[in-house]
């Protein structure tokens, strides 16, 4: 069992991009009334960069519910963030798509915290693969959003 969790968390940890920490940045990210796509990618990706860099400051994932409600509160304020970007027409469904996974992927790490806090190991690893599962979603979307930085990792799951 700690075992299958022990691969499900580096599973998990290599397949997170666009999170967010517990602190939320007092940046907005907006663009030129929605239709400069050069804008509106340097808007989106730093709102992935700035959030990276809060996931990556909250360290290695663990079996330690602490560090999973840290993550699920950066990825919670990134969508949050990420809201506030205003996407080109053309990369509008995307964009909106990318959002919506974005927003289950952390309600997905805050039911691994959640689950870790009771000790179901078996929940928090079923929450797990499906974080894992929600995060290519989020990556699928961001490319098709045009936001190639928001296709990363997060840095705090191991790979």
């Amino acid at each position: 069992m700690f075992r299958l969790f022990s691969i499900l968390l580096l599973t998990l940890a290599a397949a997170t991009a666009c999170g967010s920490s517990g602190k939320s940045s007092a940046t907005t990210s907006t663009t030129t009334g929605g239709t400069d796509t050069q804008s509106y990618v340097a808007a989106g990706n730093q709102v992935c960069i700035r959030s990276d860099k809060r996931i990556f400051k909250i360290g290695r994932l663990s079996r330690d519910p602490k560090g999973w409600q840290a993550t699920a509160t950066v990825a919670k304020g990134a969508v949050l963030e990420m809201r506030k970007v205003k996407p080109t027409p053309a990369r509008a469904a995307a964009f909106s798509e990318m959002l919506h996974y974005g927003n289950a992927l952390a309600l997905a790490v805050q039911q691994v915290h959640d689950a870790l806090v009771k000790s179901n190991l078996d929940t928090a690893s079923a929450a797990q693969f499906a974080a894992a599962q929600i995060q290519d979603k989020v990556h699928t979307a961001a490319k098709a959003a045009g936001l190639t930085f928001c296709q990363q990792p997060l840095t705090n799951w191991p790979a």
